[in-house]
C-alpha cells in the first residue's frame, strides 16, 4: 500500500485565478513529494469552476522536472473525450519527459454536461473506454500497431516515440460491477479506484467486497484483489477547522452530484451549490471522514487500512474553502504525525494490500 495525493483543482471562489489554483497545486505536490507521498494524480474536467485541469497529462509534464522520485498521473483520462492515437503520443511524450514516472488512470466520464460539447454521446462512453484501452494494450505489445474497433480505429503505424517504462501502473475508475471490465482488470493487473466520499466505513467495505467479488468471479483470487480509493483528509486540533473542511468536502459533493444528475445549474461556467439528496449533518460528515488531530486521523486511518487492506489511498487534502496556508500545515503535520503512527503500527506498508504481480497480458 502507498500514498498519492489527489489534485482536484477547484475553483470554489470566483476571485481565484487559475494561475493561483495550480500555484497552490504545485505547492501541494512538492511538499507531498517530501512527505513520503508516492504519485501525485491530477483530475480532468472541462467547463466549470468544479475542476480547473481541463489536460491533466499537461499537469503531469508541467510537474515533472519540479519533482525527482514522484510519480505523476491522471485521475482519470476521461478516454472517450480524446483522439486516441493522439492520446497515445501525448501519454510517450509526458512518460519520456517525466523519466518513466507516469501512472494512468482511465475512466469513461460521467458529465453529460462536458460530452454533449465535444460532440459525443454519453451512452457510449462505456465501450470507447474499452476500446481505447485495448488500443493501449496493442500499443503496449509492441510496433507495428492496428486496431480497428466501432469507435477507435487505427491502421497499421509505427510510432517514432515510445514510453520510457516498459508498463506503467494502471488504474481504472469505478465500475466494480461491470464484468466486461473486471475481467479485463484481472487479466492486464489494472486497478480499480474509488471515490468514498463521506460514506461509512461499512458502505465503504461493502463496496470493497463487491470489486473483489467481481474479481474473482473474473477468474482471479481473493487475495490478489487490488483496491484503490480517495478519501479526504484534513488534519488539525480546531473542531472548527474540521467542520470547514467537512463543509468543503460537503460542497463538492454537492456540486458533483448535481452534474452526474443534471440537475445542475450554472452561471456562465459557475456551478451553483445545491443540497445533495439525503445528505447526512454536516457533524456527521465530519466525524466519517479522516479529519480532525493526527490522533484521530490515524486511528480511523489504522482501521480503514485493516478492514480494507488497499493498494492505495489517494488523499484528497486540498479541500476547497480552506486556506493555503492551513492546507500546507495539514499535509506537514500528516508526514510529521500520522504517517509515523502508521508505521508503528503496520510496519513496512508496502506488505499491505493485493501483492504486485506480473501478467501475461490478454
Amino acid at each position: 500500500m502507498h500514498f498519492g495525493l489527489f489534485n482536484l483543482m477547484t475553483q470554489r471562489e470566483r476571485s481565484q485565478s487559475a494561475s493561483e489554483i495550480i500555484a497552490h497545486t504545485t505547492e501541494h505536490v512538492k511538499l507531498a513529494e517530501q512527505i513520503g507521498f508516492e504519485i501525485a494524480w491530477f483530475a480532468e474536467h472541462h467547463f466549470s469552476n468544479y475542476c480547473l485541469c481541463p489536460s491533466p497529462l499537461t499537469m503531469c509534464a508541467y510537474m515533472a522536472p519540479q519533482t525527482k522520485k514522484m510519480r505523476l498521473g491522471p485521475a482519470v483520462v476521461v478516454a472517450p473525450l480524446y483522439e486516441p492515437v493522439r492520446l497515445l503520443e501525448d501519454i510517450c511524450m509526458v512518460d519520456q519527459l517525466s523519466g518513466g514516472r507516469l501512472v494512468l488512470g482511465f475512466g469513461t466520464g460521467y458529465q453529460e454536461y462536458e460530452f454533449h460539447k465535444f460532440g459525443v454521446d454519453l451512452k457510449d462512453a462505456r465501450p470507447i473506454f474499452l476500446e481505447t484501452l485495448d488500443l493501449f494494450e496493442q500499443f503496449l505489445s509492441g510496433d507495428p500497431v492496428s486496431y480497428q474497433g466501432k469507435f477507435v480505429t487505427m491502421p497499421t503505424t509505427h510510432f517514432s516515440v515510445r514510453m520510457a517504462q516498459k508498463r506503467p501502473d494502471i488504474y481504472v475508475a469505478g465500475m466494480a460491477g461491470d464484468p466486461e471490465t473486471q475481467g479485463r482488470a484481472m487479466r492486464r493487473n489494472y486497478i480499480p479506484f474509488f471515490t468514498t466520499g463521506w460514506n461509512t466505513l461499512e458502505a465503504i467495505a461493502e463496496m470493497r467486497e463487491k470489486a473483489r467479488q467481481s474479481y474473482v468471479a473474473a477468474g482471479g483470487k481473493p487475495s490478489e484483489a487490488p483496491y484503490a480509493m480517495q478519501r479526504y483528509v484534513f488534519v488539525t486540533d480546531d473542531r472548527a477547522a474540521a467542520l470547514q473542511a467537512a463543509e468543503g468536502a460537503r460542497y463538492i459533493r454537492r456540486i458533483a452530484m448535481s452534474m452526474r444528475n443534471k440537475y445542475n445549474r450554472l452561471d456562465g461556467a459557475f456551478l451553483q451549490e445545491i443540497p445533495a439528496p439525503d445528505e447526512p449533518p454536516l457533524e456527521m460528515i465530519a466525524d466519517r471522514l479522516l479529519v480532525g488531530s493526527a490522533d484521530v486521523v490515524a486511528e480511523r486511518l489504522a482501521g480503514e487500512i485493516e478492514t480494507l487492506q488497499p493498494t492505495h489511498i489517494s488523499a484528497f487534502m486540498a479541500i476547497p474553502g480552506m486556506e493555503q496556508r492551513s492546507v500546507l500545515k495539514s499535509m506537514e503535520a500528516f508526514g510529521a504525525k500520522v504517517m509515523p503512527q502508521l508505521t508503528r503500527r503496520f510496519g513496512n506498508m508496502a506488505g499491505i494490500g493485493a501483492p504486485a504481480r506480473q501478467v501475461a497480458v490478454a
